[in-house]
């Protein structure tokens, strides 16, 4: 008994075999086999990131169908059988490229195959789809889920910006005004990454604010920014703080501190749609230092503005204060019951300008005696700190305008401020317009000097207090008044 179960235990496959012979004997013989047709209209019916699904036409007298693969289009191995003329492969590696073939069967009778009818497919990840949005002053990017994707590539204006591993992402550091165009790649693999196409192009444009300029003076920081046309009202943080919602187009920061390092920022929005604008940061400190020559110059002007709205100053009348004198040097010609007038004729007006606002220490000691520049170049370049200019030369802001009958300051932006016309009218000493006045001069005298002030400048400074740079920031000075 132990002898025939040993060998039946070695022949059972070729016992198995000489039955199945023998019942195909029995109903027809080996000829009942007829080979089958060559395998038609191979395709690749879908394909994801890990599979290939395949389809076929039926072929005569075919049983069944053997599947064969190759992973270098040359060298097939079988792979599975199936009853179906389709078949789906499984558990592929995403961009690697596949070759198949198909061959029927029919008993022990295989179709011929030809490598030429191979189909090739290569596992692919879907290309995602974006959606972008603008209203938070920032691109925020919305990308479809991609199945075996294990991030995005982000893709702007055609170079690589970052890799994200969510399905949201915002670009933080998109500019304003300018038209961003805007990929994205699905990622498989962290090493030897695989990558989807490129999702279609979208466009955004952030609309900024613009020109926000920070100025000081004695006490106030003043904070201005150019109007837009797609907001109509503003915000104003130090840090987090809030500290104006507004529609005016600047704010006051009131008793600044030189101390006190100021995290500004600044951002228009819509009311109507709740949309918004990127936010302009800066972070500053105001610094008092001396005062260089534009400092200088600015200090000159808007000492002669502040006299011009201050209506109680006046040109005067005939010889009482009008060829020369300052109010504020008491060197008037005349008092007016128990004090000076304030009366200045046109050239002690500039003059004191840079006496008192400049603070040029040579014009404030000639203006404590009493004199003031003339109408002639050399009345300025005494002083060795002014230098002549033409009259058709680009003006700059604290020029002198100088005629042979009238002395003019300009301010910039095509103004000037003057000691205009003799009377106590109010407008007698005011701001022109330059292009009305441009009959009175002959020639510009520039001043060259620093003053002997000080003065307040707004620097964009480090985390530590310290300027990032030497330049001060674009729009960002002031003055002692």
């Amino acid at each position: 008994m132990k002898k025939a179960l040993i060998f039946l235990k070695k022949n059972i496959k070729r016992i198995f075999i000489i039955d199945v012979v023998l019942f195909y004997a029995a109903v027809g013989g080996m000829g009942a086999f007829s080979e089958p047709a060559q395998v038609k209209g191979l395709k690749v019916s879908d394909s994801t990131y890990s599979s290939v699904a395949l389809d076929w036409e039926d072929a005569k007298d075919a049983e069944g169908y053997k599947v064969y693969r190759s992973e270098n289009g040359k060298d097939y191995e079988y792979i599975e059988s199936t009853v179906d003329s389709k078949f789906e492969d499984k558990n592929l590696t995403t961009g690697k490229k596949y070759s198949y073939i198909v061959a029927g069967r029919n008993g022990f009778k295989t179709s011929d195959v030809s490598k030429k009818n191979a189909v090739r497919a290569t596992p692919e990840l879907d290309t995602p789809e974006v959606k972008l949005d603008t209203s938070k002053g920032t691109v925020e990017l919305e990308i479809s889920d991609v199945a075996g994707a294990i991030a995005y590539e982000i893709v702007r204006d055609g170079k690589k910006i970052a890799q994200s591993e969510e399905n949201v992402y915002v670009d933080e550091k998109a500019q304003s005004d300018t038209v961003h165009k805007y990929e994205v790649k699905a990622v498989r693999y962290k090493k030897n990454p695989v990558y989807s196409k490129a999702s279609k192009a979208k466009k955004a444009e952030l609309h900024g604010i613009q020109n926000v300029e920070m100025k000081a003076d004695t006490e106030d920081i003043r904070i201005t920014w150019d109007s837009s046309e797609y907001f109509d009202a503003y915000k104003v943080y130090d840090g987090d703080e809030e500290l104006a919602d507004t529609a005016e187009t600047e704010y006051t920061i009131s008793d600044f501190s030189t101390d006190k390092i100021y995290d500004i920022k600044v951002l228009g929005y819509s009311t109507e749609d709740d949309s918004q604008s990127p936010t302009v940061e800066k972070r500053i400190k105001v610094f008092e230092e001396d005062m260089d020559n534009e400092g200088a110059r600015q200090a000159a002007c808007d000492w002669g503005v502040m006299i011009a709205n201050d209506n109680s100053f006046a040109y005067g009348t005939g010889n009482t204060a009008h060829h020369c004198g300052c109010y504020f040097c008491g060197t008037n010609r005349r008092k007016k019951g128990s004090g000076y007038e304030k009366t200045y004729c046109c050239n002690p007006f500039v003059h004191a300008a840079y006496s008192h606002g400049a603070g040029d220490a040579a014009m404030l000691r000639t203006c404590q005696k009493g004199d003031s520049v003339g109408m002639e170049s050399s009345d300025y370049t005494r002083y060795g700190t002014w230098e002549k200019h033409s009259k058709g030369e680009e003006l700059q802001m604290g020029d002198v305008l100088v005629g042979g009958h009238h002395v003019m300051l300009y301010i910039g932006d095509g103004q000037i401020v003057h000691a205009a016309q003799e009377g106590w009218g109010a407008d007698s000493i005011c701001v022109d317009d330059e292009a009305s006045a441009r009959k009175y001069y002959d020639f510009v005298m520039r001043y060259t000097g620093t003053g002997s002030g000080t003065m307040y400048k707004v620097r964009e400074v480090d985390e530590k207090g310290q300027p990032i740079n030497n330049e001060e920031t674009e729009g960002n000075e002031s003055e002692d008044a």
